[in-house]
């Protein structure tokens, strides 16, 4: 087969019993000490999935019984604050047994390799037979986040925990299940929604790469530790992804770039995609979506949501009275992209469980932003889960849509990424504006402001309000990741709704981290 990338997938699914046991990673580290070994996990992702230690070289792999979470987790361990920890392990997941039924295949625009379903005969004579399946597992961990990334499935970001709160912000599937949705003919894709963040390349709709074994290595550079994910060393289009995580940061980094070592110039689709639900498996009616724009282009719409086809533009987030930015608001699916955005960032915020989730980029190297949900009565869940949880996925990437006029083409030896960060927030009851730094929310209510500031690091400094060019509030904060800061400031007598309102974190120096004005009547509710 071409390259192997079936076979590859097959060892890696199938064929646990080669790999060695668990350890921590060897990663050198600035200091003469090294960190004492770190257990996996106590944090369990869903009650059907298990961390195992990877078996030794001559045992077989024997899935056991999940136990199910303790009503109060165990706490996470702890990691100093100038420290980060690597270690790998085995993650087992409940999957549907579809390796043995796919067939490889040539893009050869592309040059690319591909598998495909053959649904002919998949699932016979068992469509409904699930087992427990080890994958191995890259573990990144710091004083406030545990990053669980999967080489073997695709090497996604299975799943980034908030240590402060115990908290995941990415959705995970309990099943692994072939859907019908992907680049292929429906007759042909098997898109695992498995939750995390995956690679979308080298086509839209998913790509070809988000369920074979990528490789990687794990490395440090200064404070920072890395795992360096590739799809392939083959001189054909190709991909690469780095996830970094340093000391006492709430954020991580992804660094995605394709690379052209061919003689011929290759047109190309390259995104993240990530698929959340914020501290709850299943997402809730109550999640607000934040994208800082007016207008959205509709990609795709359920033909009985009275909403506009394909290539139109609506407003954000109200449109004809409906208020899109709440989930609550969404019966049926939709997708759609952002064809301008006033911030470099996008986000969404969980009331039920206060767990919010930013992803700050630069507009220039990654100017596309999508956002899709299935909405409240949709009928297609079970086409990709067993339990009837839901999800949303927010895209990010060098196409500004998945459609052929917005393709990127590299030339021959060129290469082309983007830098993306990701954290998680708690506490300030919503958010309006973000960058890698910071999050910021207001709330008009009578004649006060409610201001709530979170960090992606421990920070002091000044928090200064400003309603109508008139100082409102001025305050000497500490603030960060696992504190959040919260409070009430009063509306100067005599201010209308007409003037704007601006809110500034200052450093000690005067430096701004984070600043933002808003009309005061957009806070009127």
């Amino acid at each position: 087969m071409r390259n192997g990338v079936k076979r590859a997938l097959l060892l890696a699914v199938c064929g646990a019993s080669l790999l060695v046991a668990c350890r921590e990673v060897v990663v050198p580290t600035p200091s003469a000490t090294q960190p004492p070994p770190t257990p996996p996990p106590t944090v369990v992702p869903s009650p059907e999935m298990t961390w195992t230690a990877l078996p030794s070289a001559t045992a077989e792999p024997t899935p056991t019984q999940t136990a199910k979470p303790a009503a109060t987790p165990t706490a996470p361990p702890t990691v100093p604050a100038d420290q980060v920890v690597a270690r790998e392990t085995t993650l087992s997941i409940l999957s549907y047994i579809y390796t043995p039924y796919l067939e490889e295949a040539l893009d050869e625009s592309h040059g690319v390799p591909y598998l495909w379903l053959d649904r002919a005969t998949y699932g016979q004579p068992s469509p409904n037979e699930v087992v427990l399946t080890p994958f191995k597992a890259v573990v990144l961990e710091n004083r406030y986040l545990t990053l669980i990334i999967l080489p073997e499935l695709g090497g996604r970001l299975y799943q980034c925990v908030f240590k402060p709160t115990g908290q995941a912000i990415f959705y995970q599937n309990r099943v692994l299940k072939p859907t019908g949705w992907g680049p292929l003919s429906r007759e042909r894709n098997w898109w695992l929604a498995a939750g995390g963040l995956e690679w979308a390349f080298p086509v839209s709709e998913h790509g070809y790469e988000w369920g074979v074994p990528w490789s990687y290595s794990i490395e440090r550079s200064g404070p920072e530790v890395k795992v360096l994910l590739w799809d392939t060393e083959d001189a054909r289009l190709r991909s690469r992804v780095e996830i970094a995580l340093s000391p006492d940061r709430a954020y991580f980094e992804v660094r995605p770039r394709a690379e052209n070592p061919t003689d011929s110039s290759v047109s190309l689709q390259f995104w993240t995609n990530a698929m959340l639900s914020l501290g709850s498996h299943s997402l809730s009616p109550n999640t607000e979506f934040v994208l800082p724009t007016d207008e959205i282009l509709i990609h795709s719409a359920a033909p009985d949501s009275a909403l506009p086809g394909e290539r139109s533009r609506i407003a954000w987030p109200v449109w004809e009275g409906r208020d899109l930015s709440l989930y609550g608001s969404w019966q049926d699916w939709l997708g759609l992209f952002v064809p301008e955005l006033s911030h470099e960032f996008m986000g969404a915020y969980n009331y039920d469980t206060d767990l919010g989730v930013v992803r700050a980029f630069s507009r220039e190297q990654a100017p596309g932003v999508k956002l899709f949900a299935w909405g409240l009565n949709s009928p297609y869940v079970g086409e990709y889960t067993d339990d009837g949880s839901q999800y949303f996925e927010m895209w990010g990437g060098l196409n500004r849509s998945f459609w052929p006029e917005d393709d990127i083409v590299l030339q021959p030896g060129e290469s082309i990424g983007w830098t993306e960060y990701w954290y998680p927030f708690v506490g300030i009851g919503g958010l309006d504006f973000a960058n890698r730094e910071a999050a910021l929310r207001l709330q008009y209510a009578g004649n006060s402001l409610r201001v709530g500031l979170a960090t992606s690091t421990p920070r002091e400094g000044t928090l200064v309000l400003q309603i109508e060019g008139q100082e409102a509030y001025r305050e000497q904060v500490s603030v960060g990741p696992a504190s959040p800061y919260v409070a009430a400031a009063a509306v100067p007598s005599g201010v209308t709704t007409d003037g704007n309102i601006s809110i500034n974190f200052l450093a000690p120096s005067g430096e701004v981290i984070a600043s933002y004005e808003v009309p005061l009547s957009a806070l009127v509710h």
